[in-house]
C-alpha cells in the first residue's frame, strides 16, 4: 500500500495505491491516526489506484472518517471503480463517504505528494 497526499487550496488529497486489505490497513494505521488528530482541513480520499478493497480497509476507512467528522472535518472518498466501488455500494458506503463514479479522477493532482506509507 502506498499513500501520498498533496495540499489543494482548504482540503488534503491523500491518494492511495495497491490493496486496501488487512496489510494495507495496518500499514496506513499510523498516518491515518496522524492525520485524524492533525487535520485542519477536509480530506478528498482518492481510490483511483487502488485494485482491491476488503473489510479490514473499509474499516480503516471509516476509522479516519470518524476521527475526522470528531474534529469537524469531512471526508470524501473519489476514483473508486471496481471492486472496490462495488463493496463500497454494497455497504451503502458510497452515500455517506460522498463516492460518484462519476466523479473525475484527481491523478493529476498528486504529483509532488509525500510518500509516507509502503
Amino acid at each position: 500500500m502506498i499513500a501520498s497526499t498533496t495540499a489543494l487550496p482548504g482540503t488534503l488529497c491523500l491518494r492511495l495505491a495497491g490493496a486496501l486489505d488487512a496489510d494495507g490497513a495496518t500499514a496506513l494505521r499510523p498516518g491515518f491516526e496522524t492525520l485524524g488528530q492533525d487535520a485542519t482541513q477536509d480530506v478528498v480520499l482518492d481510490l483511483s489506484d487502488v485494485s482491491y478493497l476488503d473489510g479490514a480497509g473499509v474499516g480503516a476507512v471509516a476509522y479516519l472518517f470518524k476521527r475526522l467528522a470528531a474534529r469537524g472535518r469531512r471526508l470524501k472518498v473519489q476514483g473508486a471503480a471496481g471492486q472496490p466501488l462495488s463493496t463500497l455500494r454494497a455497504l451503502g458506503l458510497h452515500r455517506v463517504f460522498g463516492l460518484d463514479a462519476r466523479q473525475p479522477r484527481l491523478g493529476h493532482v498528486f504529483g509532488k505528494g509525500l510518500a509516507w506509507a509502503r
